[in-house]
C-alpha cells in the first residue's frame, strides 16, 4: 500500500489546495496522512491561544477522518514557523513517523512567511529522515528511502509580484469537489476567523473559486495543480500518474 503524507503549516491549508488529489489516492486504496506544522494558535479574537489551538486541532482531525485519514501536528505556533533546528526536528520527526513514499507540501513562493518556511523545513526533513545520525528528538528509525515530493501551488496561484507560478501538472478533481468541501467545512472556527478579517463569509466560495482556476488550467471543471521536486536523490517519474492515469493533466509551465 502506497503511503501519502500532505504536510501543511496551518490547519485548513491542505483542504484548501490538495484534499481532491487526496480523496482520489484514499479511493484508489492510498494510506493518507495529513500534518499540519502548527495549530492556528493566533486565529481568535475571542478564545485564548490555547482555546483556540484544542478546537482547531479536533477541526483537523474531523477533516482527516472523512477521508479515512490519520493527522498528526508537528507542535508548532501561528506567526512563528522558522527555519531552525527546533522546526527542523518536528518536520523530521513526522516524516519518520509516517514514513511516506509521497510528500505534498507549500509552494516555496507564497504569500504566507509560515507557508514558505513550512515549505523548506518539509523539504529540509524529506532529506534529514533518511539520515540516521540525524537527531529529531525522538527515537524513530530514519527512512529506507527519500520519497517523492511535490509542491501545490501557492494560494491564489500567484508569486509576490503577481506572476503566475509554473506548474508541472495538474489533477482533475471534479470527481470529489463534495468530499473536498466537507473537509473544508469541517474547519467551522476558521471560517468565523476569517468572515471577520475579510469582513465577508466567504470561505467554501474561495476554494472552489481557487479550484476552478486550476481546473481552467488543466481544461476540467476544477483542479488542483502541482510541481514536483525533482532534486537530487528524490526520484525524477512520476508516481501520482500511475495511480491517476488521464487525470493528470500535464502543463508547459
Amino acid at each position: 500500500m502506497k503511503r501519502i503524507l500532505a504536510f501543511g503549516c496551518h490547519p485548513d491549508d491542505i483542504e484548501f489546495m490538495a484534499a481532491g488529489t487526496l480523496a482520489l489516492l484514499a479511493q484508489r486504496g492510498w494510506e493518507v496522512h495529513l500534518a499540519t506544522m502548527t495549530g492556528g494558535e493566533a486565529g481568535s479574537t475571542k478564545l485564548s491561544s490555547a482555546e483556540i489551538r484544542a478546537i482547531r486541532l479536533s477541526e483537523a482531525e474531523a477533516s482527516a477522518r472523512i477521508l479515512g485519514a490519520r493527522y498528526h501536528y508537528a507542535g508548532g505556533c501561528d506567526l512563528e514557523v522558522a527555519y531552525d533546528q527546533a522546526y527542523r526536528r518536528r518536520a523530521t520527526r513526522v516524516v519518520r513517523l509516517v514514513r511516506p513514499d509521497v510528500i505534498l507540501t507549500h509552494s516555496p513562493v507564497d504569500y504566507h512567511v509560515d507557508h514558505e518556511e513550512t515549505s523548506r523545513l518539509v523539504r529540509a526533513a524529506a532529506f534529514n529522515a533518511s539520515v540516521p545520525l540525524y537527531d529529531c528528538g525522538e527515537p524513530l528509525p530514519a527512512i529506507d528511502s527519500l520519497p517523492y515530493l511535490y509542491y501545490w501551488n501557492a494560494f491564489g496561484g500567484m508569486d509576490n509580484f503577481d506572476r503566475p507560478l509554473p506548474m508541472g501538472f495538474g489533477i482533475d478533481v471534479s470527481g470529489c469537489m463534495e468530499t473536498k468541501q466537507r473537509m473544508l467545512a469541517a474547519h467551522a472556527s476558521q471560517r468565523e476567523w476569517l468572515r471577520f478579517i475579510n469582513g465577508i463569509d466567504s470561505y467554501i466560495e474561495e476554494m472552489l473559486r481557487l479550484t476552478r482556476a486550476q481546473g481552467e488550467r488543466i481544461g476540467r471543471p476544477f483542479g488542483e495543480c502541482f510541481i514536483q521536486y525533482k532534486g537530487h536523490g528524490h526520484p525524477k517519474d512520476n508516481i501520482l500518474a500511475d495511480s491517476l492515469g488521464d487525470l493528470l493533466v500535464p502543463l508547459s509551465g
